[in-house]
Formats: C-alpha cells, structure tokens, sequence
C-alpha cells in the first residue's frame, strides 16, 4: 500500500478528482495546514501539491519517494539545502496553449491598436489607426520546452518569422534558427517581439538586463512569461523610461503581487497582469498525477522527471 498525501490549498479538488479513477494500491491523505502535514509526513510515501508548501515539510518526509508537483515551476524544491533523495516529477504539456493564448492575445491587442480603439469607442470618436500584419514580423522565443514550441507554433500561423535561443544546439519545429546564450548579440538586435518562458534557475537570474536591453530595437517588445527574476526589474524600468525598448508586457515579477508603488504600473508602454497567464486547472494536473501513479506501481520510468541540479 501506497501512502499519498495531498498538500495543496486545492487539496479536496484534487482528492475528488483522484478517487474518481480508484486507482490501485493506494491510501490517501490531505492537508491543507502545516500541522496537519507535518504530522503526516514522516510516514508518507508519495506527496502531491503545491512546491512551496511541500517543501516546508520534506526534512519530515523521511521515506518519501515520489513527489508530484501540481504546479510547472518547482524551484522551492530544488532549493540546495533540501533533500533530493527522491523523484521529483513536474507539469508539463499542459499550460503551453494557454500561455501561448495569453502571448498573442496581447500582441494582438498591440498591434491592432484594440485599447486605443475601445477608448475612441467610449469617446464616440471614429479614427481609424494604422496597423502592420504579423506576416514577417520577428518573433524571439527564450526557453524552446513545451510552451516555447508551442508558442512557435502559433507564430507559425500568423507565418511570423520565428527565431529561439537554447542552450544547446539543435532543429526544433517551426523556428527558422536557434541560437545558444553565447550568441545573444546577434539574437536580439532582429527581434520586433522578445518572449522569455524561463524557469528560476542560477543560470537565468537576470538573463536579460542593461547590456541585452541596449541591443534590442527601440521598437521591440519584451514579454516575460516565466519567471520574474529572469529579467534585472531595474535595468527595465530604466530601458522603458529611456525609450530604449519599445515596452513590455509583464505577468511575472521579481516581488508579487508587484508593490504599489512601483513606476511600472503608471507606464504607458508596459501591459501588467498579475500571474495568470495559465492557470492550473485540478482535472487536468490530477490527471497526470494519476497516469504517473499508474507507471509508477507497474515499475515503470515516470514522466516529467525534473533534473535537481537544473531545476527543471
């Protein structure tokens, strides 16, 4: 027998949805507080929930096996300090069309000029504003996992010229080029759109700020999808001010939700959304924990194994 604790704020959502599939071999716990999963915990052979509030316990989780995250970023696991004595399995294939609706949505909603319509609109004043088509216009993707190649995807349909940057060499579907970190001086001067779908990780803490700010085109767009720290928030305030990017289109921020008082939010150029550019849906994260748990009791490799030392 399995012992599964949920720890997650959505943990009787997703105790609903598991028992739905009377999985075998299986005993299942919940917690929704501290004092309930560290009492747990010492006794639990797999845990599923949220990564921030499961590793507050694993110290505790002595014969831990198997943790399924519910959510895609998984740093406060990967944390140094942290046992890593088990598998670690994230979320993926599952947010890559949403965010992909959220990317172009709001390119969309630029390039068509649709606030400056709607405010027209409640001002009863007829103007026609130019626009440009997406056919040809340069689109940078950093980060080419699941999301990013699904982002490629759809740029493909507005047959935008699509370029990406990985850090190893390779063909990936629907991107003209990629280039490697190395070659970010000859990346982003071509760039009209600069999209980053990084995860937190030592190497892309402030991946991007004043010298990769200063060798964008001071029409281009940076839109940041993935993690806020990957981004020097200064140096970007500071470019935006400056005029020397044509702005940017933020969900994510070094410090959520983003102070008050920070200039970003009065700047005419910068699109500020708070975090929600894909939601996780509980059916379909349960979903894939069910399928893992499935693999996992017939012997077989788990999918989506996060890598410690990467981070993803």
């Amino acid at each position: 027998m399995n012992k599964l604790l949920i720890y997650d704020d959505d943990a009787s959502i997703y105790l609903a949805e598991i028992e739905k599939r009377n999985l075998p071999e299986i005993e299942i716990h919940t917690a929704i507080s501290p004092e309930e999963a560290q009492l747990q915990a010492p006794t639990t052979d797999i845990i599923f929930g949220r990564p921030v509030l499961v590793a507050s316990i694993l110290p505790e989780a002595r014969q831990l096996r198997w943790v399924q995250s519910t959510f895609a970023g998984v740093e406060p696991l990967c944390e140094s300090h942290l046992p890593d004595n088990y598998v670690l399995t994230g979320v993926k294939e599952l947010f890559g069309s949403l965010m992909s609706e959220y990317v172009f949505g709001y390119i969309l909603a630029r390039e068509r000029s649709i606030l400056a319509t709607a405010r027209n609109q409640q001002k009863k004043i007829w103007k026609r504003i130019k626009y440009r088509s997406l056919s040809g216009v340069t689109i940078g993707i950093v980060g080419l996992g699941s999301i990013g190649r699904e982002i490629a995807r759809t740029a493909s349909h507005f047959s935008m010229r699509t370029l990406g940057l990985k850090r190893t060499p390779g063909d990936i579907d629907n991107v003209e080029h990629i280039y490697q970190p190395a070659d970010l001086n000859q990346f982003l001067p071509q760039l009209d759109y600069l999209v980053l779908v990084l995860p937190d990780t030592t190497e892309t803490r402030c991946f991007i700020s004043k010298n990769e700010l200063a060798l964008m085109k001071d029409s281009s767009v940076l839109i940041n999808v993935g993690r806020g720290v990957t981004i020097d928030q200064g140096d970007l305030l500071a470019a935006l001010q400056a005029r020397i990017i044509g702005g940017a289109i933020l969900d994510v921020f070094e410090d959520e939700p983003l102070p008050p008082d920070s200039p970003l939010w009065n700047m005419e150029n910068v699109v500020i959304t708070p975090h929600n550019s894909a939601f996780s849906f509980p059916d379909q994260v349960a979903a894939i924990f069910c399928e893992n748990y499935l693999r996992y009791v017939n012997g077989l490799p788990l999918r989506h194994v996060v890598n410690f030392s990467k981070g993803y």
